[in-house]
Order: structure tokens, then sequence, then C-alpha cells
């Protein structure tokens, strides 16, 4: 009969790596390939529009040509990791990326630009779902801190890229934005190789019975994670886009709308290793019924203070609370399917993520045009988060009701 370590974790923790050098790669490979890759697009663009004589609109949709290519991989990348292993499919998609930028560099077409974007959001997926697992499974006892502290690599590729887009530029006038692409390209490929000298597989022990297979669409707890990361797809991006014109519209300066957008970043990198870490002592339950009502109090707040007070609060709620949401969110996924198929669980659920992502600009958008200004999108905002904290109260119930019932059987 196996222990009670076994059984849950189904991973020899006899043989874990050691816990800096293996997650601080990881959180170096969101870095580059989420923060550089994906996130630092819009900082790049400006400066891409003017040297390839790009319309505005030719830019928006090179931005949708690489959210596709995330989108058409990030369901595939949790099947192949179960197939062929976390690592392998994570370096090909690190491979891809770092092929993406040392292309971009060289593009002088827009077809060409079209074909590498595609390449870096499809290379982004097959890194980010991987790598998870593969984290996941290698650290059983610290899920929530080690989830956080990779996801907080993407804030931190969009901080670090604040400073490098500008510095490159102007130290290679010649090259100009191409020399971004080029200096990210090689960042990349560093990290890429100290990824395959330092990461390794989880050593899963025991083999998977017919019924230890994930369910997808039967799955109802499952269903429920894909459910509720869909709802934060939709609401995330409302604060993000337009808590800056939002602080316009009420006539504070522009200055002031870039040092609390600033706090909001920095807030988004600590969010994700601080509720991880607590969700690993007090439990995910509680936390992730926490980190719903900070997230809607994130936008309740500028509804009622329109002061710059009002929206640093703002600020620092929703900014923290959008990394504790995927970090929780995912790892309740996990914990609803076999070790081995944790890949796929995420996979799966972040599709959802992705539908709502592309679903939520738009109708906010609407919104803000047709009825009636900001407020209109902080307050649905606001209810897209309190549908999910509703569900999840309930759903906390439920099974705080599964496990009383189990004991009383016992």
């Amino acid at each position: 009969m196996r222990s009670k370590n076994s059984s849950d974790s189904n991973f020899n923790s006899a043989s874990l790596p050691s816990f800096w050098p293996f997650v601080l790669t990881g959180m170096l490979m969101i870095v580059t390939t989420t923060g550089f890759a994906r996130m630092a697009y819009g900082l790049v663009l400006p400066y891409m529009q003017a040297g390839l004589g790009l319309s505005i609109s030719q830019g928006g949709m090179l931005g949708t040509i690489m959210f596709l290519g995330y989108l058409a991989s990030v369901g595939l990348s949790g099947i192949l990791a179960v197939r062929w292993g976390s690592k392998a499919v994570l370096m090909a998609g690190g491979c891809a990326v770092v092929i993406s930028m040392f292309g971009l560099s060289g593009s002088y077409s827009f077809i060409w630009v079209a074909l590498f974007m595609f390449l870096a959001g499809g290379g982004s997926a097959l890194v980010f779902t991987p790598l998870m697992s593969l984290m996941l499974g290698q650290f059983p006892d610290k899920k929530g801190i080690v989830l956080g502290m990779l996801l907080s690599g993407a804030g931190i590729g969009m901080l670090l890229s604040g400073f490098l887009v500008p510095l490159l530029t102007a130290q290679f006038p010649v090259l100009g934005w191409r020399a971004v692409w080029l200096g990210f390209g090689i960042i990349s490929l560093v990290v890429l190789i100290a990824a395959l000298l330092i990461l390794r597989n989880p050593e899963i022990v025991g083999s998977v019975k017919e019924t230890d297979k994930p369910k997808w669409l039967k799955n109802k707890a499952l269903m429920q994670v894909a459910v509720l990361y869909f709802l934060v797809g939709i609401a995330y991006l409302v604060p993000n886009l337009y808590q800056s014109g939002f602080m316009l519209a009420e006539g504070i300066s522009d200055r002031a709308a870039g040092l609390v957008y600033a706090i909001a970043g920095i807030f988004s990198i600590a969010g994700g290793p601080v509720w991880g870490s607590l969700s690993d002592r007090f439990g995910v339950n509680r936390m992730f019924i926490l980190v719903w009502a900070c997230a809607a109090a994130g936008d309740i707040i500028p509804l009622l203070n329109h002061s710059i007070p009002g929206f640093v609060s703002s600020s620092v709620l929703w900014g923290s609370s959008i990394g504790g949401l995927v970090t929780l969110i995912q790892l309740k996924a996990a914990k609803q399917v076999n070790p081995r198929y944790v890949p796929t669980a995420i996979g799966f659920i972040s599709i959802f993520y992705a539908v709502g992502q592309m679903l939520g600009p738009g109708m906010t958008g609407w919104m803000i045009d047709h009825l009636g200004g900001y407020g209109v999108a902080y307050g649905f905002g606001a209810v897209v988060y309190g549908f999910g904290l509703v569900a999840s109260l309930i759903s906390g119930r439920k099974q705080k009701l599964l496990e009383q019932s189990k004991k009383i059987k016992q």
C-alpha cells in the first residue's frame, strides 16, 4: 500500500531539484516567451509602424495574428506535453519564440512580420502550459508559491521592456526597432540554453488507469473552473486598458495616470507569489474567494471615488488580484485530474481564458462608446467578478458538504 504522500502527488519527492535555480529558470522562460514575445509588442509597435510604413489597422491586425497563434497552440500544448513530455514541448516553443524574434529583426514586409508574429504567439503557448505542469510536478508541496512566481514573469517582462525598448532604439538608431527584437532574441536564446541544462520532467510513479483519464466536458468540476477562467478573461482587461483613459477623463494629469498604472504593474508582479504563498498556507478555496472579492472591489472603488487615492487603491487591488486569480484557478484545475494530465487540464481551461480575452475588449469598448463612458465598463467588470465570487462560494459550500458526508460515511 502506497503512503499518503505518494498517492496524493504520484511524484518521486526524493529526486526534487534545487528550488531556486529551477524556479528562477522557469520564471525567466515566462519573462522572455510571454513578457518579451507577446506583452512588449505594444511598446515596439509605434517604431515598427514608422519603420515599415504600417497603418494603425495593420498594426492592430498583427496583434490579432499573434493572438491567433497563441489560441491555435494553447489547446494542443497540454496534449503534446502528455505525449512527448513537458520539457520537450516547452523547448520546442522556446525555439519557436527565439526564431520569431530573430526573424522579426530581419523582416521588411508585412507578410513576413505577420508570419513571425503568429510563430511568436504559438511558441509562447507551447511554453506556458507545459512549464506550469512541469513546475507543479516538481514541487507538489509548494504549488502556490511556485506557480505565482512563474506567472509574475509576464509582469517582470513588461517592466523590463519598458526600459529596454527605448534604450535599444536610442543606442542603435540605425537598426531602430530591429535592435529591440534582436536584443530580445539574444536574451531569449541564453535563457533557452539555461532551461535545456536545468529543467527536467518530474518522475511520475505508477501507471494511469483508464478511469483516471479526464472526460473534459463531463468533468463538472473542471468545467466550472474553465467557466471561471472565461470570466477572468472577459473582465481583467477593463482596468488594464481603460484606467488611464478614465483618469484623464476625470481631469487627472497624464503623468499621474502613468504613475498610478505603474503601481498596478508592480502589484501585478507581486500578486501571484503572494496569493500563491497564502494558498499554500491557508488553502486554495479560502484565498480564491478572497481574491475574487478584491478584484471586484478594484473595479467598484473608481465608481465611488474619482480621485487619485481612489485610483491608487483600485490599482493595488486589481493589479495584485489578476496574478492571484490566474494562479489559483490553475491550481484548482490541477486538482481536478490525475497529475499526469495536468498539462492537458491547464491547456483546456486556457482556451476558455483566451476566448474571454478575445471578447472582453470589444464588449467593453462598445459599452464605453454607447452606454455612458468608462464607469459602465468598470461596473460590468465588477458584475463579472461578482458572478465569479458567488459561483466560488456556492462551489466551496458544496465541496465542504461533500467532504462532511464522506466523513460521516467513514
